[in-house]
């Protein structure tokens, strides 16, 4: 298993979004963890949908969320996401194939 890290924050408008395959296919089954700043706790999990859409409510007051995907066959996937209400996008999550 190889874990990959996104450095660059993803600005999205809610903390919900899709993940896709590397050909552009909507991925079910996919686990999503919302992570505590360190990476070490999981504050939340759900698992995406047939249509590959995900939803995490805002609870919690955070502008800054941690996000860990995962499905078998795949490598591990690891995003911050910056929420930003005038942003006018959900997060996308390209899943890379499991090397």
């Amino acid at each position: 298993m190889e874990i990959v890290e996104l450095q660059q924050p993803q600005l999205a408008k809610s903390v919900d979004g899709i993940v896709i395959d590397p050909s552009g296919a909507a991925l079910p089954g996919v686990t999503v963890e919302e992570r505590s700043a360190d990476w070490k706790t999981v504050v939340r999990s759900t698992e995406t949908h047939e249509n590959g859409r995900f939803h995490f409510s805002r609870e919690r007051k955070e502008s800054t969320y941690n996000l860990q995907f995962y499905r078998a066959g795949f490598n591990w996937l690891r995003l911050t996401a910056q929420l930003d209400r005038t942003a006018k996008k959900m997060v996308t999550v390209k899943m890379p194939i499991g090397t």
